[in-house]
């Protein structure tokens, strides 16, 4: 390549790009993705959304039960019944309020309770103690300071003690077989579709965590973009598939110019602020295809499949000149906006194997930048 006509020069081999030579396709622009602390606010607040539609839920439920009681002539159930809608109702205005172990308490106390006087009013075939299952995932997802066995234990003794009573007593109000039988079949379907519910959060609740987790290892959270070891990851498939198809690559690696000097002037958070601008203008200008990373402090370094050297300078000195005609403002209203520069390091990739020797030829053209002046693409 000729050296730069413009003050654009460098000590080793410059490059001087009129016009882009290659169209290139806009790139979605990353966002930072905010990292959530263990036992966030936002996990919990989900937890107690989810509780207060179970309580609505269940009151919903409870006034379908009032119906059919009251039908299949079981004047205790139909009061029973009553009681727990108003119950349910006490718990979803608690948690509203932010009483939460009070609510939680209350649906608890509902469930409970309800099983009992279901199972002992018309007996243990109702099927009213399937309710009391319930909480068994519950209690050991929850895990409550180290307590799920002693609880689960003491649900067991309760579920125990409770089929021998109603062994002993048999039905206090008893109703005929066949509405036994009903009211039976009508708790095998809620139940079915309540275990359906639940863990359709617990799966969807996981996968949130999962992809939280993904992100935690394979994003910088500032810029959202790829980190080290996930470039290191991604370029591996690149390299494969070039090597493959026999399809040129280039590796492209820039750094902010003087960004010591924007953190000690204008403060970190101004440095921040151009960190993430700089990384959502190398974004939109690579392609879909491009793997772009942020490699360290202020450097970015990029892979550009089926791309050629002088290709990919002129794309690197495209970028240089738009962030160059770009001021960055870090903090909106509160802040200047700042001129920033960038020089470029870009070279040639033979193979995975030529990988890590790829990054130092690139790192020594961005070198042979800074000793250049500054604001240019070199060529290693």
């Amino acid at each position: 390549m000729e050296p730069s006509a413009s003050a654009h020069s460098s000590a080793a081999t410059p490059v001087t790009v009129e016009t882009p030579t290659v169209p290139q396709r806009p790139r979605r622009v990353p966002r930072a993705f905010a990292l959530v602390p263990r036992g966030s606010s936002l996990a919990g607040k989900a937890y107690w959304a989810m509780v207060r539609r179970v309580a609505l839920t269940a009151a919903a439920i409870d006034a379908g039960y009032i119906a059919l009681f009251w039908w299949l002539g079981s004047w205790p159930l139909t009061v029973v019944n009553a009681i727990s809608i108003a119950m349910y109702l006490g718990a979803h205005q608690l948690i509203a309020r932010r009483h939460n172990k009070a609510g939680l308490l209350l649906i608890w106390a509902e469930v409970i309770g309800h099983s009992a006087l279901g199972s002992l009013l018309i007996g243990w075939n109702s099927g009213f103690h399937y309710y009391l299952l319930m909480f068994i995932p519950a209690i050991v997802i929850a895990n409550t300071r180290g307590m799920a066995a002693p609880m689960v234990l003491a649900l067991l003794g309760y579920y125990l003690g409770l089929q021998a009573l109603c062994d002993h007593l048999g039905p206090l109000d008893p109703l005929p077989a066949r509405a036994v039988q009903i009211v039976n079949w009508v708790h095998i379907c809620l139940v079915f579709a309540m275990s359906a519910a639940l863990s359709a959060y617990y799966r969807r609740t996981v996968l949130l965590a999962e992809s939280r987790l993904r992100k935690q290892a394979t994003l910088d959270p500032l810029t959202g973009l790829s980190n080290r070891s996930h470039f290191e990851s991604l370029t591996a498939h690149a390299l494969a598939r070039s090597q493959r198809d026999g399809a040129p690559m280039a590796l492209m690696l820039c750094d902010v110019d003087h960004f010591k000097r924007v953190n000690d002037q204008h403060g970190h958070a101004a440095g921040d602020g151009v960190l993430v601008g700089v990384a959502q203008l190398l974004a939109s200008n690579l392609r879909d295809g491009d793997v772009l990373a942020r490699w360290g402090g202020e450097e970015f370094l990029a892979l550009l499949p089926a791309s050629t050297v002088d290709a990919a300078c002129a794309t690197a000195e495209r970028i240089r000149a738009a962030v160059e005609a770009t001021p960055l403002r870090p903090a909106e209203g509160k802040e200047p906006a700042l001129h920033i520069t960038l020089s470029f390091g870009v070279t040639s990739v033979a193979g995975q194997e030529d990988l890590q020797a790829a990054i130092a030829r690139a790192d020594r053209a961005l070198y042979a930048s800074k000793h250049g002046g500054r604001n240019c693409v070199s060529k290693g």
